[in-house]
């Protein structure tokens, strides 16, 4: 069976073979679960590679088999004359596959729809995150202004699909419901928790001294203004103005991160807040053991991994209700969009020991739901469901 992935992701051919990011890696390895896959992705542009962790090879597919788009929103111009070489190449490729996936959202989607029901090739989509939350919230006009439109496009290709599968369990469902068959699971597909995490979390939390620092982490790309690390920064300074200045803010994630540092700089909390870099799976759960405290201030998500990861080493977690959020957090863990009074409280509840436990081991027992072993299996069961009712 030949499966096609279509996708604003990037992946970058070199000589040695094809590489992704790492959350991108799972996704693929799962499609291929359901026969010989093909993928029509974006292109790594030189400007962008310093930003973009592209260190996961994909050994399972062969450079021959993987074609690019060209880009779509840089502008009005860019966009009427690419579109046209989009859909040429999906026209050449979809008829001769068994089952064509979306990644969604994507600029290319509602085209690789219609393309695949003219040819009679079955359609799957794989919503990751609301496009209208993270468009409509984006720093640049035209991604803005378009977000209408990629909304009404997202929703016609969900209801249309055969198959779907949210990463959330209500959330995108609600908003994009489906005439097909879905499947609700995160693809976080974290690996087995460390065992000693909870106790060593607890531990830490009775020998801290109210003088010792406070570490608070946010995982996301430092120049995406909608995973909205400003207001965790204005968190800090609110903190700062009330006399808790052992209250540091760290930030892992790539990008030069020019607006951030400048708002630091005008909040007067450049000491406070600390810009990490992009940092390795390994490092980033190194990081996350020695914090106190996650922080997911996104004003857009689908079901975020670097909660659930944060999560695994038993570390409290605040975030916004947007998203999949509140499916992962407790509710007296959750502020209103966009509040930061309601962060700085949420951030304060903590310093309560009993409540601070508490949160730890709910949050490290809960993210054992979303390890590999368990959502691999749901995954993996619901594309063999794909590919019987294919193969019939």
């Amino acid at each position: 069976m030949k499966v096609l992935l279509v996708t604003d992701q990037y992946i970058d051919i070199r000589p040695d073979g094809c590489y992704c990011n790492f959350a991108l890696l799972g996704t693929l390895k799962n499609i291929s679960s359901i026969g010989e896959l093909y993928v029509v992705a974006s292109k790594l542009s030189a400007k962008k590679a310093a930003a973009q962790p592209l260190n996961q090879r994909i050994d399972f597919i062969d450079a021959n088999r993987v074609k690019h788009f060209k880009p779509l929103t840089s502008s009005l111009k860019e966009y009427f004359s690419n579109k046209g070489y989009n859909k040429n190449i999906l026209k050449e490729i979809i008829p001769q596959m068994d089952l064509v996936v979306g990644y969604a959202p994507g600029h290319n989607l509602y085209q690789a729809l219609k393309i695949a029901k003219s040819n009679n090739v079955p359609f799957m989509t794989f919503l990751v995150a609301c496009p209208w939350d993270t468009m409509s919230n984006h720093q640049r006009l035209l991604v803005r202004l378009s977000s209408p439109f990629y909304y009404m496009w997202t929703k016609i290709v969900i209801k249309n699909s055969d198959y779907v599968h949210y990463v959330t369990k209500s959330f995108l469902q609600q908003r994009y419901p489906t005439n097909g068959k879905s499947l609700g699971c995160s693809d976080a597909n974290l690996d087995k928790a460390n065992p000693t995490s909870l106790s060593m979390r607890l531990e830490k939390s009775k020998s801290k001294q109210p003088s010792d620092n406070i570490n608070i982490i946010t995982i996301g790309h430092i120049d995406v203004r909608y995973k909205g690390q400003g207001y965790a920064i204005r968190a800090i300074a609110q903190l700062l103005k009330e006399g808790k200045s052992n209250y540091h803010y760290h930030l892992i994630g790539a990008g030069e991160g020019t607006y951030l540092k400048k708002l630091a700089a005008q909040l007067q909390v450049e000491e406070n807040v600390h810009f990490l870099g992009r940092k390795t799976p390994e490092e980033v759960m190194n990081i996350l053991t020695d914090a106190d405290i996650y922080v997911q201030p996104s004003i857009t998500e689908g079901l975020p991994r670097s909660v659930v990861e944060a999560m695994s080493t038993a570390l409290p977690c605040i975030g916004f209700n947007t998203g999949g959020i509140p499916e992962l957090l407790e509710p007296e863990y959750i502020a209103k969009l966009k509040d930061v009074n309601g962060l700085v409280q949420r951030i304060k509840d903590l310093e309560d020991g009993e409540r601070y436990q508490n949160a730890a081991t709910r949050n490290f027992h809960k993210a054992k739901e979303y390890e590999h072993s368990i959502l691999s299996s749901k995954i993996r069961q619901f594309f063999g469901q794909i590919k019987e009712d294919i193969d019939k």
